[in-house]
């Protein structure tokens, strides 16, 4: 008899197999060919993304940016007074047509979007790798919630770096560890199966309370991680709670952790900063 646990193990390992994603996206490849589109950004009919939204999206993330000033949350990257902050490497702001488009992608199976938001992660991860660790280095995406993947049916992150890989846009030397390497730990894949807070609408406090300690590397892969620069992979950079958490389980398996990067930065500029307990603003429409 199965734990609730194990049993979510279980249920995850069989969602997750590639032979099922394959037949998943054929499935949702096939349902775009019967139903009516519409264009991500604006809702234009007949458009995946249309040319103008393609555009602004384009204008919009030509020039990555340092995004952390705004992340209360994340660590200091040693114990000295002086330390600084993780380096968060952002492709754009979380507002307008990017940040429809990133929902689209996440939330609504828009898996056709993935080729457009990888080129707009390849310039962010490329100015990283150029700026935080020149190199060879490893790429390690944030894992999903294990809930939020079964409903997905495919890995957001893992979509677009392996694409980015396939399609050797990544910086020389960097390569994406396997999204297998991270997971979350037993009770974090409970609350998975359960009604649970996510992040989204949390305040700062609340964040790192809902991450802290919900990651784990796995035994086999330490080795993989001693010793190599690492670069963290997120979607959206909000507090910093959950890149916080990822650089903490790599630091301990002996990864060194060198910055983040992510698609789009929704935290506040700097010298404006959000109150500790303040629920985050989602920005965007």
């Amino acid at each position: 008899m199965f734990c609730p646990a194990s049993l979510a193990a279980v249920l995850d390992a069989a969602y997750y197999h590639p032979v099922v994603q394959l037949l998943l996206r054929w499935w949702s490849d096939f349902g775009r060919l019967v139903l009516p589109t519409q264009c991500a950004g604006c809702a234009a009919p007949d458009e995946s993304l249309c040319a103008a939204c393609r555009g602004r999206i384009c204008r919009a993330t030509v020039r990555p940016y340092r995004a952390e000033a705004g992340a209360g949350s994340l660590p200091f990257l040693s114990d000295r007074p002086d330390a600084a902050v993780l380096p968060v490497v952002a492709a754009g702001r979380y507002r307008h047509e990017l940040a429809r488009v990133i929902l689209a992608f996440k939330n609504h199976g828009r898996t056709d979007l993935a080729p457009v938001l990888a080129a707009t992660l390849a310039r962010a991860v490329q100015y990283a790798a150029a700026q935080l660790a020149p190199g060879p280095c490893l790429l390690v995406p944030v894992p999903p919630r294990p809930g939020s993947r079964r409903r997905r049916g495919y890995d957001p992150l893992e979509l677009m770096l392996r694409r980015l890989q396939r399609r050797r846009l990544l910086p020389g030397g960097a390569m994406p560890l396997r999204a297998a390497a991270v997971r979350t730990r037993p009770g974090a894949r409970l609350r998975g199966l359960l009604a649970g807070p996510s992040q989204k609408g949390l305040g700062r406090s609340a964040r790192r309370r809902n991450v802290s300690g919900s990651l784990r590397v796995r035994p086999r892969f330490r080795r993989a991680l001693a010793g190599r620069s690492c670069i963290l992979v997120d979607d959206v950079l909000t507090t910093g709670a959950t890149l916080a958490e990822l650089a903490r389980v790599i630091g301990e398996a002996g990864g060194r952790v060198a910055g983040g990067v992510v698609l789009a930065a929704a935290s506040a500029p700097s010298g404006n900063v959000a109150a500790e307990d303040q629920p985050v603003a989602k920005s965007g429409p």
